[in-house]
């Protein structure tokens, strides 16, 4: 399937969004699902950089999350925090973390958002992140140091171009333990 994907040959597969519900619908569908995303990830990050079928990696991610999926089966976008750009990559990675908050690779997908201080969908991507259940102590450690990083940056924005979301972050770091932070006070700008 990936192969086809990548190679322009992707109307073989049909319509994405019923392809993913057939995926999810076999046996070990949830895990299945998020393999798949996980190799097309993968795949997507070793292709030449100007290669132009982001596109086809969009559809097929945007569908994946449209296709009422099983939990755990968006998992393997986290794959995707080294292949595509911001702007195709932040709100399609805010919406898997929302769907499967333990995402594959998790201390990346962070570290890329904490680059975005002033983007909402970063800020999200965080929070759902930290509310992942089962905290893993290296998933965790890695998380949490760069949503700390991510709320540090946004607070030192001046308050007008600071995301609403800001606040969100902050209470999502204190529910995940990070209690020094309650007596830190919001920077004000």
């Amino acid at each position: 399937m990936v192969h086809a994907l990548l190679t322009g040959h992707d109307g073989l597969l049909g319509d994405p969004t019923a392809a993913w519900r057939e995926l999810a619908a076999g046996p070990g569908g949830a895990e299945a699902a998020s393999d798949f995303l996980e190799y097309l990830a993968f795949f997507t990050g070793r292709s030449p950089v100007d290669r132009t079928a982001v596109d086809t990696e969009k559809v097929w991610w945007t569908a994946a999350l449209e296709a009422g999926l099983p939990p755990g089966a968006l998992a393997g976008a986290g794959e995707f925090a080294a292949a595509l750009p911001d702007e195709v990559w932040l709100p399609l990675a805010r919406r898997s973390a929302a769907h499967t908050p333990a995402q594959k690779d998790a201390g990346r997908v962070a570290a890329r958002a904490a680059a975005h201080p002033d983007s909402s969908d970063a800020l999200l991507l965080a929070v759902h992140l930290l509310t992942r259940p089962a905290p893993e102590s290296a998933y965790d450690g890695d998380v949490r140091c760069h949503a700390r990083a991510l709320l540090q940056a946004a607070e030192a924005l001046p308050t007008p171009d600071r995301p609403a979301e800001t606040a969100q972050l902050r209470r999502a770091l204190l529910e995940a333990g990070e209690v020094d932070l309650a007596g830190t006070p919001a920077t004000a700008g």
